[in-house]
């Protein structure tokens, strides 16, 4: 292995391959910043540049926008509530309130750190143990799949705190979002509003036949409810500073929480990792998880939701966690773990190199060198996001009545660039409407966001489970790691229901005592 790791390192050590690793970083930032663009976009977009490099040079590029994007959503997400990435969702819940007590400065070197902490660590144990690791992600059938969507629905009880209720319609209405257009077993068309025949030129049955494309929908649901909001107290924004009253002298360091922390940034990077080995799982998939999994270890899981940094380092540990273990399915089977993973294949195809199992004998060099790109890209990262934080803080001090159009038109031109199609900037502006009225009556989004983010996965491995057991239940749990899983859903429904019941119970003994305290006030 040493040696492998010299012939990579000896790969990448040239000028051009280090000064595109560092634009590559740079570049992802920005996309992973501006809400509805994605690094899988930025990407996609350069792949065809690749084709006249030397493949070292080109997948370290790539890497270094993987790793700069999945971290660069976190900074919308912290500054205006908008996850500039679907991984960033879970960041948005503590992150913006951090912000607005003014602590972005905090939050945004929780993210800078965790991020790279979790991106290190999984590309580490990526380079000690990517043939181990491809062999337990063989292991995952439909079965599995299943399971593992399913525990990630569990999470909804955890973050439906205020009202369970709540959080139940919206998660079930994000599984309804999800199955709009083709059954994936029958090709039956559903919920394609057939009676409504056109928007303009665009026929709608058609448009939704697809389902609906995900970038637009949660841009619509996180960005256009803070535009929204900023045009309505535009007037109040003239007479007093920005919610989130910056304090720039306020002494923050890089991983100056981790030794209190260090458990959770140990955790999170593992789970992370863990669940970027799982084909299609993905950063989204990971941050709600290790969130969760950090509010169910904090001594104050009532702070969650409402500005907990331990809620903001375990979300961004997690995602970038992700990356590293996405490489493992890629390079040893040529199965993408992730979305993103996936575009950078068709940069491996550019370069006539085949991925698999026999790509660590014939391609040891660039492989290697992948890895310790995967690592070294990280270093850039954290100093740009940290350093770069007082620059990306002082966006809180434009007026809102300029900063809402600017988001507005990001989000038009994200959403739009998606798939070239007007249908998806109609679709923003509906669920950005939407989001608006779901913030009026105090309905929770992340329920909703993991419903139609868990919702595909969840139905087609389904119905591939039930079909190889001919329709027996038991084939839902016919291996150690379904059942294990199983398992898993069911501690964390009944734990999260009694820690909310409980809660209530805490809620209502604690206002009888203030009531009573008041009525004794008053009788005296």
């Amino acid at each position: 292995m040493l040696s492998n790791l010299l012939m990579g390192l000896s790969a990448l050590a040239n000028i051009e391959s280090v000064l595109l690793m560092l634009v590559g970083t740079l570049a992802g930032i920005v996309v992973g910043g501006i809400p509805g663009l994605n690094g899988s976009m930025a990407i996609a977009l350069l792949i065809p540049i690749t084709y006249t490099m030397e493949p070292v040079t080109a997948i370290s590029m790539l890497c270094g926008i993987y790793n700069g994007a999945m971290y660069g959503g976190s900074i919308s997400a912290i500054l205006f509530g908008i996850p500039g990435t679907p991984a960033a969702c879970a960041t948005v819940i503590d992150g913006h309130p951090m912000a607005k007590k003014g602590q972005a400065m905090r939050a945004l070197e929780l993210s800078a750190s965790g991020s790279c902490f979790g991106g290190m660590l999984s590309a580490a144990l990526l380079i000690v143990a990517a043939p181990t690791l491809a062999k337990f992600a063989l292991k995952f059938g439909p079965a599995e799949y299943f399971w593992v969507s399913m525990f990630g629905l569990s999470i909804i009880v955890s973050l439906s705190n205020d009202s369970m209720v709540k959080g139940l319609i919206a998660g079930f209405f994000g599984l309804f979002l999800a199955v709009i257009g083709q059954d994936p077993n029958t090709a039956v068309s559903r919920f394609v509003l057939k009676a409504i025949p056109k928007i303009g030129s665009l026929k709608v049955s058609t448009q939704l036949l697809s389902g609906l494309e995900l970038v637009p929908v949660l841009v619509g649901l996180f960005a256009l409810p803070e535009v929204f909001y900023m045009l309505e107290h535009a007037g109040e924004a003239k007479k007093k500073k920005t919610e989130a009253n910056i304090d720039f002298n306020e002494n923050v360091h890089l991983f100056d929480q981790f030794p209190k922390r260090w458990v959770n940034y140990v955790r999170s990077a593992i789970i992370g990792t863990v669940v970027g080995i799982i084909p299609a799982a993905g950063g989204n998939i990971a941050s709600f998880i290790s969130y969760d999994m950090a509010k169910r270890a904090s001594k104050d899981p009532g702070s969650f939701g409402k500005g907990n940094p331990d809620a903001v380092l375990a979300s961004e540990t997690a995602n970038n966690g992700v990356t590293g273990g996405s490489f493992v399915p890629l390079l040893s089977l040529g199965v993408p773990g992730s979305t993103s993973t996936a575009v950078i294949m068709g940069a491996f195809m550019i370069q006539g190199i085949t991925l698999g199992p026999s790509i660590f004998n014939t391609n040891a060099d660039v492989v290697y060198a992948l890895m310790l790109a995967l690592i070294l890209t990280n270093i850039p990262m954290v100093i740009m996001g940290f350093y770069g934080s007082k620059i990306f803080s002082k966006s809180l001090n434009i007026p809102q009545n300029v900063l809402a159009p600017i988001i507005l038109a990001f989000s038009v031109v994200g959403s739009y660039a998606i798939r070239y199609n007007m249908f998806d900037v109609i679709v923003l502006f509906v669920f950005g409407l939407f989001g608006y009225l779901m913030n009026k009556v105090k309905f929770p989004m992340a329920p909703l966001v993991l419903g139609l983010i868990l919702g595909p996965i969840l139905e087609s491995n389904l119905l591939r489970a039930l079909a190889m057991s001919r329709g027996k239940i038991t084939g839902l749990v016919n291996s150690p790691i379904s059942l294990a899983i199983f398992i898993m859903v069911l501690v964390c429904l009944i734990t999260g229901a009694r820690n909310t019941i409980q809660s209530r119970s805490t809620f209502t003994v604690g206002s009888n005592i203030v009531n009573a305290v008041k009525g004794q006030d008053k009788e005296q």
